[in-house]
């Protein structure tokens, strides 16, 4: 009321006339912008439940940057060393929505469980590796045959070592694979225990970084892109569409700021993730940030599952429809051209 009745005793200087209805105007536009998407009351209370690594940038800046809490909504962080235990989180119950790989998700998917995805968050075809001890004698990948490697089972280690050593003519009989966490392949490594061990992103660095010139790291850009998703169950996503546009507006502010900001999201999350900066900026150029739904995405769910089923890795045997199991409103509705899947 204020700013009409100031409006109107400006009326008597026809020269300041365009400058007051250009301030109106502004005013008034500022304020229908800034209630689109404020939220109304309380901010509602969501659990993510985080893979606290370098996988999951998006996601750890929009926490600590504030972008769910200007959403609306007032999320528990659940930390974990990589994804497959954020998503057991999300299908026990525990958690609303997880970051993950996609390899986790697909035995998800083909166990029977009803998981969708709402945004890759987070992409690297150089990120995965084999890493070995030069000191070992293994200079080539044909020096695994007969050796130990260490993967995480169910995840994309799995997926990853089985990839290159079948590029390069060897099967997974000529090794001898064990199972490990993440977080326990560089010491095992270290010790002795294993010969070589198939790892991905923050503990690629971190491998390679304990065993110093020791290191052989084995790569390939052409096998394998990796992808970090947001994920929930279906009947999460059903109940809540709202909830799930509020996350992902919040994630492309984060892709945003990591866009121009960079040396300050690395610092974000080593904090968030409690790991040395170095190992952050080491992989830092290995990714892509972005929110996306892609159709490289969905071929990727169906080879990955192509090989779990041919390894006898599941039960199942058919390859799922993942167009199901991909919820394409979401992003459609905060940012359409990053929507690319064709049904």
């Amino acid at each position: 009321m204020n700013i009409i009745a100031g409006a109107l005793t400006m009326r008597r200087s026809p020269s300041r006339m365009p400058l007051a209805v250009a301030l109106i105007l502004s005013v008034l536009l500022f304020a229908c912008d800034r209630t689109d998407h404020e939220p109304a009351g309380p901010p509602e209370k969501v659990t993510i439940a985080y893979s606290a690594t370098s996988d999951a940038v998006l996601a750890e800046v929009a926490q600590v940057k504030g972008y769910f809490l200007q959403e609306g909504l007032d999320v528990t962080a659940l930390l974990h060393p990589y994804g497959k235990p954020a998503l057991e989180d999300v299908v026990a119950g525990k958690a609303d929505f997880a970051t993950v790989a996609e390899t986790p998700v697909i035995f998800a998917i083909m166990g029977g469980k009803k998981i969708a995805f709402i945004a890759t968050i987070q992409t690297s075809n150089t990120s995965s590796a084999v890493l070995a001890r030069r000191d070992k004698g293994i200079l080539t990948l044909g020096d695994l045959k007969g050796r130990k490697i260490a993967a995480t089972l169910g995840t994309t280690s799995d997926f990853f070592l089985d990839a290159i050593l079948a590029v390069n003519r060897i099967s997974r009989q000529d090794v001898e694979v064990v199972d490990l966490q993440a977080q326990e392949m560089a010491d095992a490594l270290m010790h002795g225990d294993i010969d070589a061990v198939s790892t991905f992103s923050t503990y690629t660095a971190m491998t390679r970084e304990k065993l110093g010139d020791s290191a052989i790291i084995f790569q390939d850009k052409d096998i394998y892109r990796w992808t970090f998703n947001v994920v929930a169950r279906q009947e999460t996503i059903d109940k809540n569409p709202d909830t799930v546009k509020k996350i992902l507006r919040a994630l492309v502010k984060a892709e945003e700021f990591v866009r121009e900001n960079p040396v300050e999201a690395q610092q974000i999350v080593a904090d968030f993730c409690e790991i040395e900066i170095g190992v952050v900026r080491d992989l830092w150029d290995d990714y892509s940030f972005a929110a996306t739904l892609d159709q490289a995405l969905l071929l990727s769910l169906e080879d990955e599952s192509r090989w779990a089923i041919n390894s006898g890795l599941t039960e199942a045997r058919k390859i799922p429809n993942y167009l199901g199991y991909i919820y394409l409103d979401g992003l459609k509705s905060v940012k359409p051209q990053a929507v690319s899947i064709l049904k």
